[in-house]
Order: structure tokens, then C-alpha cells, then sequence
């Protein structure tokens, strides 16, 4: 009896040690993936004037983490067109504590130019065109190594610029996330009329 106790105590022995290796593996593998997405990089808050775009893109009624489509959609039609799609700005209007989450007001698109220059008769298809003027901002640059970094960064910088524009006395009237290759700006920008599209 007292050697099948034995044998039953080493057996548990050895599945604990295996369980408490495989969890450490785990451990490690959640680590390193949080890592690769910038969950510890640090991050630092920039003032500066931002904004002068000019931008052709779609409108989305919904969560703002459903506005993937809007992008593929606005890609797809400028890569159809011959414009560029290298940089691309997603807009959000609506204040998500004060606007039920069905009913939130964004906007995708690609970046044209700067507000200065001249369009003349393009062709924009479908494609909304949008402004963001020049302003005072607050803003961040996160590394972007694939798309789900897209969220860690959202949710590392937005509580960020929160607190910052509260204690620097910046009250954001427009609130956008430039996208280029391998970085996402978010910004907080003073805007007086950002609830307001401006057709060009």
C-alpha cells in the first residue's frame, strides 16, 4: 500500500511540475506577444500644432471598433480611382459617454493633401471629402507591427490624452488617428465645429 502511495504521490509530482512548466511557457508566450503589440513601450505625449489634411472617405454609423470596414471600403475605392492610400485618417465625431454606441458618428478616408492645395476637378467617386484644419493637439505615435496592435495602442493612448488634455486645458473638438506604415498617430486636436462635416 505504502508503495502505490508512493508511486501516486510522484505521479501528481511530476503533472504539477509539467502544468506549472506549461503555464510558465504561457506566461512567457502572453508576455512576449503583449511586447511585439507595444503594450510596454512607452509612450510620449506631444503638443504641437497637427491637422491641415484634406481627406476623401466614407461615413460609419456604429462602434468605433466596427470602422475596419469603412477603411477597406475607402481604400478600395481610391486604390480604384489611382489615388493614394499609403496614409489614411480615421475621424471620430461622436462622444462615446454622451452618444448611445449604435448611434456613433465617425468617418475613414485617405489622405489627398494638405488644406492649401488645390484639387481642381478630380474624381472622387463616392468618396466624402473632409477637412481637418490646423490646430493646437495633443498627440501620440505608437508603433503599429500589425493590426491588433491597433487596439492595444487605443487603449494605452486615449486614457492618456485624456487626463493630459485635462490638465493642460485642451478641450478636444476633434479626435482622429492617422494610419501610415507602421505608425498610428492619435490625436486630440481644438477644433471649435468638429460635430460639423465641411464639403469641399
Amino acid at each position: 500500500m505504502l508503495a502505490l502511495f508512493d508511486a501516486l504521490a510522484s505521479y501528481l509530482c511530476r503533472m504539477v511540475r509539467k502544468l506549472l512548466w506549461a503555464v510558465a511557457a504561457l506566461s512567457l508566450l502572453f508576455v512576449g506577444l503583449a511586447a511585439w503589440l507595444g503594450a510596454f513601450t512607452k509612450l510620449q505625449i506631444n503638443d504641437s500644432v497637427q491637422g491641415g489634411y484634406v481627406v476623401a472617405g466614407y461615413d460609419h454609423t456604429g462602434p468605433f471598433e466596427k470602422i475596419g470596414a469603412a477603411f477597406v471600403r475607402a481604400q478600395a475605392t481610391a486604390d480604384s480611382l489611382g489615388l493614394s492610400s499609403d496614409e489614411m485618417i480615421g475621424i471620430y465625431y461622436s462622444n462615446p459617454e454622451e452618444v448611445e454606441e449604435d448611434s456613433l458618428l465617425s468617418y475613414a478616408g485617405v489622405v489627398l493633401g494638405r488644406t492649401s492645395e488645390n484639387l481642381g476637378t478630380m474624381d472622387f467617386s463616392d468618396l466624402r471629402l473632409e477637412r481637418i484644419p490646423e490646430g493646437r493637439a495633443l498627440w501620440i505615435d505608437f508603433a503599429k507591427p500589425n493590426d491588433l496592435a491597433i487596439m492595444v495602442g487605443a487603449m494605452r493612448a486615449y486614457p492618456m490624452l485624456t487626463k493630459a488634455s485635462i490638465e493642460a486645458g485642451l478641450e478636444p473638438g476633434l479626435v482622429y488617428e492617422i494610419h501610415s506604415e507602421g505608425m498610428i498617430r492619435f490625436v486630440f486636436q481644438e477644433y471649435p465645429v468638429a460635430e460639423e462635416a465641411i464639403d469641399l
